[in-house]
């Protein structure tokens, strides 16, 4: 190989882990999304109300204040249509739907905090009349400012392709990191009571010059490796700003269908349903600590005399299995896709869950 081929070959490597680099953190994101949706989804219809509102004390200085004011009572830091797009998109729950009242969704949380509201108390009826199992209550946006952690392993490439090729700009050589984080909690739909409850945060952002830098930057990095030249503070908010968005709203999905978190969830409950594959048709299994003492079986045509049946022979069938009560039944071959079972314990607690015969596994 002449000495102008072997160049051109040096050249056309280092471009090719040049575009590695950049694409790398799209496609993995790109993957994981895929991957997600392909889960098992909870078997909870979910109904969706609060939002991403700044916690009190915002700052100025945070991720999401940064450098449009101070964040305001009121003012969401997240669409609440891209959260619930994400659960959607993500096949987090057999059903999701938002809750299109903006004044309840952003007095929500300090309304059940009170207790005993009726208007509280008929928005959690209406719900149940509506079908959920369960009310996701998006309580609020803990703004935080961004910290610098410096110069990260990166630097010895970003140094290689500014020395070869003239350019660097585009290597994620420094890492930054939002102290922002997103509260949400589980509620169930008889008193508004706290089921189970989720934090997130972003983690590590390693940004490029090109995501760190103005334009004076970007010039001096044609005479300084990029790793040398200073942060344009208006630019990494921005950055930073928008890869914390879109890894929070991945960490909601990746969170909400772990396994973990469907074995906290099914816990918290007073009783655990689930739906097994049988023959002829799938089988109801409920596990509870105290004695079901009545159920129901919703399915849209289903005729009362065979959902009553389907009752009546799921609680008739009571055992004891591993310390816990257990009950099952088949499912009435009427019922084809989406249907609803609840459960209620002699001590008034209530569960309730949602399937879809199509998904039995």
């Amino acid at each position: 190989m002449t000495p102008s081929r072997r160049r051109l070959h040096l050249l056309g490597r280092l471009a090719a882990l040049i575009v590695c680099l950049l694409t790398a953190g799209c496609a993995s994101t790109a993957d994981e999304l895929m991957g997600l949706a392909g889960r098992p989804p909870l078997d909870r219809a979910v109904l969706v109300s609060g939002g991403a509102f700044y916690a009190s004390g915002g700052s100025a200085r945070g991720t999401f204040g940064g450098d449009d004011g101070a964040a305001s009572a009121g003012r969401e830091a997240i669409r609440f249509e891209d959260i619930v797009e994400s659960l959607e998109r993500g096949g987090v729950f057999q059903r999701v739907a938002p809750d299109r009242d903006d004044a309840r969704r952003l007095g929500l949380r300090a309304s059940l905090a009170r207790g005993d509201d009726p208007a509280v108390r008929a928005f959690l009826r209406q719900a149940r009349e509506d079908g959920f199992d369960l009310l996701l209550l998006v309580e609020e946006l803990q703004d935080g400012p961004i910290e610098s952690q410096g110069t990260n392993g990166r630097w010895p490439v970003t140094f290689a392709t500014w020395i070869l090729l003239g350019v660097g700009a585009f290597i994620p050589d420094r890492t930054f990191e939002s102290t922002a984080a997103l509260r949400l909690s589980f509620r169930e739909l008889q008193t508004g009571r706290e089921v189970d409850s989720v934090l997130l945060v972003p983690g590590p952002i390693d940004l490029a010059l090109t995501e760190r830098a103005d334009w004076f930057g970007l010039l001096a990095s044609l005479v300084v490796p990029p790793f040398w030249v200073r942060d344009d503070e208006a630019t990494v908010v921005r950055s930073v700003r928008g890869t914390t968005q879109r890894r929070l709203l991945l960490s909601l999905v990746r969170e909400l269908k772990s396994e973990v978190r469907r074995r906290r969830l099914s816990e918290q409950e007073a009783a655990t349903v689930t739906l097994e594959a049988a023959t002829p048709s799938p089988r109801v299994v409920v596990e509870s600590d105290e004695t079901v003492s009545v159920a129901r079986l919703v399915h849209d045509g289903l005729p009362e005399a065979v959902a009553q049946g389907f009752v009546d022979r799921l609680l008739s069938s009571r055992s004891m299995q591993d310390g816990r009560l257990r009950y099952e039944a088949s499912l009435p071959e009427e019922v084809v896709g989406r249907f609803q079972v609840r459960v209620g314990t002699l001590g008034g607690e209530v569960a309730s869950s949602t399937f879809r015969t199509e998904a039995v596994r």
